[in-house]
């Protein structure tokens, strides 16, 4: 790990006490110096860097890379074998993660901004997607039904098609971990042996992308994330073809996975994830030695939680606590914070303020986390504590609080957007992030300053008041305007830049 500071010198903009953030860093330069289509795994590195313990007696199964290459080759004879051409103006490739209404919003958002655009849209949309025919409802009512064609992209394009993919893509993403074990082994950075099905995974999507291709013309590329599965090879593919290629920043710039940005034109909340972005990207292409790819930054305000301005709302007396819970790994390096924010919890509640109500709201992957003390509490202050869920409206929370607490959240930043005191907990010598910098130093506060801020926002008015002021103007350097972004059809045709109706005008 010796190499680190040669590398991708990372600690000023994302400093954990864990070493997790530096090797997925490292990780990265290296697959990356030795070839950039490797950048499609790193969401599959991720995974395990950050989702599993390290395991130094593992025993890796040899992979037969002749037997690989064999069925592979296989795989490519179904290609011969072309489905009809589609003509488009645009292709779409949405999260294929469909758990978050805040993420299926954005998706609707997305494409009915290019359909107002006038965009003729490819959306490659799953059969499974729950709510499909719901959109596809949607879109018939407003118009644009016949704008917007939806494609499985996992879905066979033909018979031998169906019959090769399967082993071609385990085949394939056996090839890749082998060929990552052996570029990562000399610097003591191999994957786990659980990495391999996130490999076949990220397999599946890259076969099925490269035997759709050839067979898709399109005159620009727009993604959700340029990192995930099916997105990586597709923001790379339009980019080798020259039209713009757009995608929008997933959370909080928390780490190194957004870089290399394999886009032309990235759309962030603000100033200050751009600035971080630009700077990591900067660095990463230093250290892979290569030329830094141009990409044009759009601030264009919150893209998926929504800003509600809220009114002054003292009278409710209450505090709002989020990601409360501690992780038995702690691959983050955020468990002194965890635990000093559970700490913080129960020193307000012993205390004799007027605290009329604690609402402690978990983090979206809740079922992974330790809630026992968050449960604790709510056993023993029952008259004033309570457990949200993430499955409930975030505004919901928001419009009952007086304040909110936590550590390095998305949540925060969206609170402070709209005009809640907002305090983001800092240990000594603990996680810290550039991104959520332009809170600081008035919400970023170590625990006995946040018990303070606390104890004098629930018993002081006119401090409160302040501090509604000093969130918001904190939130307007972190979201453009501190306010949503507007996904409409002006604000696409200005990304866009290229002719519409492709189809019509080929055909004539």
């Amino acid at each position: 790990m010796g190499t680190k500071a040669n590398l991708f010198e990372i600690d000023d903009l994302f400093h954990s006490p864990q070493g997790n953030i530096s090797r997925l860093a490292e990780m990265q330069v290296h697959l990356y110096r030795h070839e950039p289509a490797l950048q499609d795994y790193f969401y599959a590195l991720d995974l395990d860097v950050f989702g599993r313990p390290r395991d130094p007696n593992q025993e890796r199964r040899r992979i037969s890379k002749l037997k690989a290459w064999s069925v592979q080759a296989v795989g490519q004879a179904s290609r011969f074998v072309r489905p009809r051409r589609i003509k488009t103006d645009v292709l779409y490739s949405p999260t294929l993660y469909f758990g978050r209404n805040s993420e299926v919003s954005l998706l609707k958002k997305t494409l009915f901004g290019l359909a107002e655009a006038g965009a003729e849209v490819l959306c490659l949309l799953p059969v499974h997607a729950p709510f499909r025919q719901e959109l596809t409802a949607e879109l018939e009512a407003a118009g644009y039904a016949k704008q917007v064609t939806f494609l499985d992209p996992a879905f066979p394009m033909n018979q031998v098609d169906a019959r090769t993919r399967p082993s071609a893509s385990r085949s394939r993403g056996h090839l890749a971990f082998a060929k990552a074990v052996e570029i990562l082994e000399p610097h003591g950075l191999t994957p786990t042996r659980w990495a391999l099905p996130d490999f076949e995974r990220s397999a599946e999507y890259i076969e099925a992308w490269e035997r759709l291709a050839p067979s898709i013309e399109f005159g620009a590329v727009v993604a959700r994330c340029h990192w995930y599965d099916l997105s990586s090879p597709i923001c790379r593919t339009g980019l080798e073809r020259g039209g713009p290629v757009i995608t929008f920043q997933q959370g909080v710039v928390d780490h190194t996975l957004d870089v290399p940005i394999t886009a032309s034109k990235f759309v962030a909340f603000g100033a200050s994830s751009v600035s971080v972005l630009a700077e990591a990207n900067r660095r990463f292409s230093d250290a892979v030695r290569s030329p830094k790819r141009p990409a044009e930054y759009i601030p264009a305000g919150s893209l998926f939680d929504v800003i509600t301005k809220l009114p002054d709302q003292f009278s409710l007396q209450s505090l709002l606590l989020v990601d409360s819970h501690s992780v038995a790994r702690d691959p983050w390096g955020t468990g002194k914070e965890a635990i000093a924010l559970v700490d913080l919890a129960e020193r307000v509640l012993k205390a004799k303020l007027p605290l009329k109500r604690l609402i402690i709201r978990p983090h979206p992957h809740w079922t992974s986390h330790d809630l026992s003390a968050c449960l604790r509490l709510g056993r023993e202050y029952r008259d004033v504590c309570e457990l949200s869920h993430p499955v409930w409206p975030l505004e919901d929370d928001l419009g009952r609080a007086t304040m909110v607490a936590g550590i390095a959240s998305g949540v925060l930043t969206v609170a402070s957007a709209s005009g809640l005191p907002t305090i983001f907990l800092r240990t000594e010598g603990g996680f810290r992030i550039q991104d959520l910098e332009c809170f600081a130093p008035e919400q970023t506060l170590l625990p006995d300053e946040a018990f303070r801020r606390i104890s004098q926002l629930l018993t002081d008015h006119d401090a409160y008041a302040e501090a509604r002021e000093t969130a918001m103007r904190n939130a307007g350097n972190y979201y453009e305007k501190g306010a949503n972004a507007v996904l409409n059809g002006a604000f696409f045709t200005s990304l866009l830049n290229v002719p519409m109706k492709a189809v019509e005008d080929d055909a004539r």
